[in-house]
């Protein structure tokens, strides 16, 4: 598999995904250090025309995907995958550097303003409207989790949609009258909206909603954690992410939006860590929960108290996970609940 004028990139993108240091130009490409033997004085060709490369210290050679796989050690069919989960979706997935010269050609993006709560609510509704729930992520809601089908389709869990979709979901929501500027994980690439979405980020969609009850953000359980290069094995990575476009072409920032999960007048209202924990808790126990991103992460948990302070709620538990007794830092987070209940004149316990 490496018929590279079917491919939707060529192997100048692939030069530049994968951070080959470029010494010098030629008439028809480029000649950058090679990687494979380690050479660093400009030995491996790369022709921009043919689509080829070789170096010429080592010999190794090949086409665009050959480039990427030997790299990566992994399958043509996967180089091509993650090649155009990276280039359609403007991830760089190498661990390495990019070159200088790379560096330098980089052009600044302009962020988009965060549009309106009603206007987000609207996309996102709509967006949910055009995916589904995997098979086996509903499966692990079931077995795993212990929710059931009613519970699921309730809170509107649905799986991330393939990198392929990412552009024509957006087109149609654009066609149905909905606006994506604005909109945190949708951005332009090439002058066109798509979507922020990958084979890395995929899993299943879990709706954050305000005190209102409109969507305003999406936590992603992840299939499989995300793992920095310079992390032990011994580490499991990071399980959710925020669908966000921060740092893209007209993208925006998720935030840290709170989830809210029952009656927004309760008396008694929880606050834990994940929207996902949020849901559960509230499916098994009835109770009203409050949902941060994190145990520090309390911004925009002072606005959700502000608001619930004035319409009925006069106990707040702290309830985050019990590695609060030997964790600094989730502790720093809980102790400071406290005090923003307080602040707020509402009583506050520790679960």
């Amino acid at each position: 598999m490496d018929q590279s004028a079917d491919f939707p990139f060529c192997i100048e993108d692939v030069v530049h995904l994968v951070g080959l240091r470029i010494r010098r130009q030629c008439g028809d490409g480029v000649y950058t250090d090679c990687p494979f033997c380690g050479d660093n004085r400009g030995k491996l060709k790369v022709n921009y025309i043919a689509n080829v490369w070789r170096c010429n210290y080592c010999q190794e050679s090949g086409g665009i995907l050959h480039l990427y796989a030997k790299i990566h050690n992994t399958s043509l069919s996967s180089a091509y995958r993650e090649i155009c989960d990276a280039i359609m979706n403007g991830i760089v997935v190498s661990s390495k550097p990019l070159s200088q010269e790379s560096s330098a050609n980089t052009r600044p993006v302009t962020e988009s303003p965060r549009a309106g709560a009603d206007v987000i609510h609207a996309t996102y509704t709509a967006m949910l409207d055009q995916l589904l729930l995997k098979k086996e992520h509903r499966e692990h809601l079931h077995t795993v989790r212990g929710l059931s089908d009613a519970e699921i389709d309730r809170l509107g869990f649905r799986s991330t949609p393939p990198f392929y979709m990412c552009r024509s979901i957006t087109e149609r929501l654009i066609g149905l009258g909905h606006t994506v500027q604005g909109v945190p994980g949708f951005y332009q690439k090439d002058g066109k909206w798509t979507l922020n979405f990958c084979s890395y980020t995929a899993g299943i969609f879990l709706p954050a909603r305000d005190v209102e009850g409109r969507i305003s953000g999406f936590q992603i359980r992840l299939d499989t954690p995300l793992k920095n290069p310079d992390e032990t094995s011994d580490k499991p990575g990071a399980k959710y992410i925020w669908l966000s476009s921060s740092g893209k072409q007209n993208g925006c920032s998720s935030g840290s939006p709170v989830h809210l999960i029952g009656d927004r007048n309760a008396k008694t209202i929880y606050v834990t860590e994940g929207v996902l924990k949020a849901d559960i808790a509230h499916c098994l126990t009835g109770r009203t929960f409050a949902a941060i991103a994190g145990a520090n992460n309390l911004t925009s948990l002072e606005d959700l108290f502000k608001v619930i302070s004035r319409t009925g709620t006069q106990l707040i538990v702290e309830a985050h996970d019990m590695d609060k007794y030997k964790n600094e830092m989730v502790d720093k987070g809980a102790s400071a609940i406290r005090q923003l209940v307080n602040k707020y004149g509402m009583d506050c316990r520790r679960l």
